[in-house]
């Protein structure tokens, strides 16, 4: 590993044009990217090319200058060291002022006093390890949960709905458009001793949920997925909701905002962890 850092080139172009992806990766053949990686979200194809260093990423960029309806943005993170990771996870993950997280409940503290939630550290649908995940529990940790309804779109694994349960929420919905995310779903509220009526849950969008409000909504996914469901979400929110959004760089916080802010949306309070930013929102008088 040359550093700690990977440089992102991300590369977005419209998802119809018959062959923008095979220009673009093409094109990316004669760079130095170690690799990249395509997401496809309303309409807009994303391209994320690796690289070792900011020079090789900006020499890349300038192949695609020329390119017409392309956009460009470059970022940096902080590359994940997946088996220092690995080898946390196998220790319990104390987040907040009250959680602690384990991949198997032998692994819990004896003196208890903290609120537990059990989550394999194998799965790919969120244990609490990112800074993201992380941030939201904190934000949770200090809303009015305590007999509530929550929401928690995108749930992954769920463990941002088994959060909410831990602190009193009468009931929190859990749900994800990734058929693969059900049986993590329904295997984590098992290993939580959670009764099925109180964590609900279905593989579907939000148009799935018709009517109803709720008091805490959770979404932490990414802005390119948040932004578009912001319109649906909005009608589910109760007078006095609070909508935590996670899941974004600090340099996307401010679309975030404003976009929210479209929809009728303040932002209520806001923190950071490292390159990642979380905001409560809640609607505008």
């Amino acid at each position: 590993m040359k550093d700690a850092t990977d440089y992102l080139l991300q590369i977005s172009f419209d998802s119809a044009h018959p062959s923008a992806e095979d220009v673009v990766q093409s094109r990316l053949f004669l760079t130095a990217s170690t690799g990249s990686t395509t997401m496809d979200v309303a309409g807009t194809t994303t391209v994320s090319a690796y690289f070792d260093t900011a020079e090789d990423r900006d020499e890349a960029g300038a192949l695609f200058r020329d390119a017409e309806g392309v956009e460009l943005f470059s970022t940096e993170r902080k590359r994940e060291d997946w088996l220092d990771l690995y080898q946390q996870s196998l220790e319990p993950l104390f987040i907040g002022e009250r959680f602690v997280i384990v991949p198997d409940p032998v692994l819990l503290p004896r003196d208890g006093e903290r609120l537990t939630i059990v989550v394999p550290q194998e799965q790919a649908f969120g244990t609490g390890s990112h800074e993201t995940t992380a941030l939201c529990i904190e934000v949770l940790e200090i809303l009015d949960v305590a007999g509530r309804r929550g929401l928690d779109i995108g749930s992954g694994s769920g463990i941002l709905a088994l959060a909410m349960l831990r602190l009193g929420a009468a009931k929190a919905i859990a749900f994800d458009n990734d058929p693969d995310a059900y049986g993590a779903l329904r295997d984590n509220r098992i290993r939580n001793d959670v009764p099925d009526e109180a964590m609900p849950l279905f593989i579907g969008s939000v148009e799935a949920l018709r009517g109803g409000t709720f008091d805490v909504l959770t979404m932490n996914i990414i802005p390119e997925v948040i932004v578009p469901l912001l319109e649906d979400v909005v009608t589910h929110m109760a007078e006095d909701a609070r909508l935590v959004l996670s899941g974004i760089l600090i340099v996307k916080s401010e679309d975030v905002v404003r976009a929210a802010a479209e929809h009728g949306l303040s932002l209520v309070s806001q923190r950071e962890r490292g390159e990642w930013w979380a905001g409560v929102f809640g609607i505008e008088d």
